[in-house]
């Protein structure tokens, strides 16, 4: 097995699973450390930068009113 990159620690994991209610045993970890790189991966290769911008950002006016 390839050695996977370290973006993702094992006390990431370990506090991830304790923050969801999650009982995952020790021995686990590690499968469920390279589960959770591979369901980031595309995320982390995604640069937010190429997207192109569909619509405006909505923005809110803390005053309120109509607009016009």
């Amino acid at each position: 097995m390839t050695e996977q990159p370290s973006d993702v620690t094992l006390d990431e994991v370990r506090a991830r699973a304790r923050l969801a209610g999650l009982p995952i045993p020790e021995a686990r970890l590690p499968l469920v450390r390279g589960f959770l790189l591979n369901a980031l991966r595309p995320i982390h290769a995604l640069d937010s930068r190429t997207v192109r911008t569909v619509e405006p950002a909505v923005t809110f006016d803390a005053k309120g009113g109509s607009g016009s």
